[in-house]
């Protein structure tokens, strides 16, 4: 039996799509004129491109979908045909197709997902190998999707939490730049030949050095967006510029935490699923995207695995807390390390939360402060020689 993908028409004339398991290309074209449908084109399914590349909430969704038909009792192959059922004619469509295509011709589960590197990262296909050894594939999909679930909200505190304050920053820019090209120019007939006062001359000044560089100015955009593809682009400027941004005061403990609560909640669920520390330690390295902290893990494995204790490498670094290290030493102690592990996530995950709870309390009435100090001293500036009746008079 193979799998091939078709496009027909059906008996209302309405073009649809999906796949079919048959013996052979005759046999498929056989099948489905028994089901009426006018046949445009047919192919099997592993000549089919198997590229993709779904969204963290859309594989955390097909995660969560998958492993209740797993827990349902229906076989591996099945579940994944009832999905590529259930998304026909979506995006994810083409990647269930592939993974039942593969899983059909004999090669493991794991292996199939590897075949997706943008969709399945290496910490999700490695839980689902490491499933399959064990037996518990319905298991490690909850696991999985309880850990997906964690990142996700932990990424929209943080999406949430600087959103507001950067609108309201671009705004600020918005109102500056509306004054000092249009605002400040057009007013600037009314106080012709007077005596300005010196906040006047002030906003005056400014926004003919604004005008005289609009072109320098408007340029500065332009010229960040071609360096942000460049950085994205460029591997070398991406680690630089990355290195450098973790740098920054304030910042760097922020995404420090965030990265250490992707660790310890990926450790856990490794070290739960019977992975060694070492390796389970490596493949939730994956997950941190901090390059500091990362390199801090990998000095760890290799000193763990020199017989050094769990928490001597953490000891001391300024990104990593002092109760972390003494944690993880009393888990070594007990032998409770993934649980342990666990806490420390979730601990962190409430530090984050009324840090991060703090950062917009402050930061949004300081940038509204900030929007009412410059429009007030453009207003002020213009509405002071107003106020000079002799000057008028004169």
């Amino acid at each position: 039996m193979a799998l091939f993908r078709y496009e027909a028409l059906n008996e209302r004339g309405k073009k649809i799509s999906g796949a079919l398991d048959a013996e052979s290309l005759s046999d498929a074209k056989q099948k489905l004129f028994k089901q009426s449908i006018f046949l445009t084109r047919i192919e099997p399914l592993s000549h089919a491109p198997s590229k993709s590349l779904l969204k963290k909430g859309e594989v955390l969704n097909l995660t969560r979908e998958l492993a209740r038909l797993l827990r349902a009792g229906l076989p591996l192959y099945e579940s994944l045909y009832a999905m590529e059922e259930k998304y026909r004619g979506q995006k994810a469509q083409r990647l269930f197709l592939d993974l039942c295509e593969q899983v059909k011709a004999g090669r493991s589960f794991s292996a199939a997902l590897a075949r997706h590197p943008k969709t399945f990262d290496l910490l999700y296909v490695a839980m689902i190998a490491n499933a399959e050894t064990t037996g518990r594939l319905g298991p490690a999909l909850e696991e999985l999707s309880v850990l997906l679930s964690k990142q996700q909200h932990v990424r929209k505190q943080l999406i949430n939490a600087l959103l507001y304050p950067t609108l309201l920053f671009g705004f600020c820019l918005f109102v500056f730049g509306s004054l000092l090209f249009y605002v400040v120019p057009s007013l600037e007939e009314l106080f012709e030949g007077r005596e300005l006062h010196p906040f006047t001359q002030i906003v005056f000044s400014i926004s003919h050095v604004a005008c005289r560089s609009k072109f320098f100015l408007a340029s500065l955009p332009v010229a960040g967006i071609g360096l942000g593809f460049a950085i994205a682009l460029l591997p070398k400027w991406k680690e630089k510029c990355q290195t450098y941004f973790l740098r920054l005061p304030l910042l760097n403990r922020l995404f420090a935490k965030v990265a250490l609560i992707r660790f310890c909640r990926a450790s856990a669920t490794l070290l739960e699923g019977g992975v060694p520390i070492v390796a389970a330690f490596s493949q939730a390295r994956t997950t941190m995207r901090h390059l500091i902290l990362e390199e801090v893990v990998r000095h760890a494995e290799q000193v763990i695995a020199q017989g050094e204790p769990i928490h001597a490498p953490f000891t001391g670094h300024p990104l990593i807390p002092p109760l972390v290290p003494r944690m993880l030493g009393i888990a070594e102690e007990g032998g409770n390390l993934p649980s342990m592990m666990r806490q420390i996530a979730e601990i962190y995950e409430e530090d984050l939360e009324q840090a991060l709870a703090r950062f917009s309390t402050v930061a949004q009435p300081a940038l509204l402060l900030f929007l009412g100090a410059i429009v007030g001293f453009v207003l002020l500036s213009v509405l002071l020689p107003i106020t000079d009746v002799g000057s008028f008079a004169n």
